[in-house]
């Protein structure tokens, strides 16, 4: 867990901090985006499939954290390096 939270404070940092090119509502979008798109393909992973109970039935509540605060940032560190034009030789 110690890592989980180490990790999330380090990929937010670096995601805001080399953060040149994403508008704040860019920035808001990925994040709507990213937590929506995750919780939907795990609610039909889930659910439809049976397929993440692992261990135990029911929510796993520490993979909250991961879902909502540690993949955005990532997500945004790649469209920020994404280039968006094309280079001409």
């Amino acid at each position: 867990m110690i890592g989980l939270l180490i990790s999330v404070l380090i990929f937010n940092l670096i995601a805001f901090k080399m953060n040149k090119r994403l508008l704040p509502s860019q920035v808001v979008q990925i994040w709507t985006f990213t937590i929506a798109f995750q919780m939907l393909f795990d609610l039909i992973v889930e659910f439809k499939f049976n397929s993440y109970w692992y261990f135990e039935p029911g929510v796993d509540w520490a993979e909250l954290i991961s879902r909502t605060v540690l993949i955005p940032p990532v997500n945004m560190i790649f469209l920020n390096l994404y280039p968006f034009e094309k280079k001409s030789d």
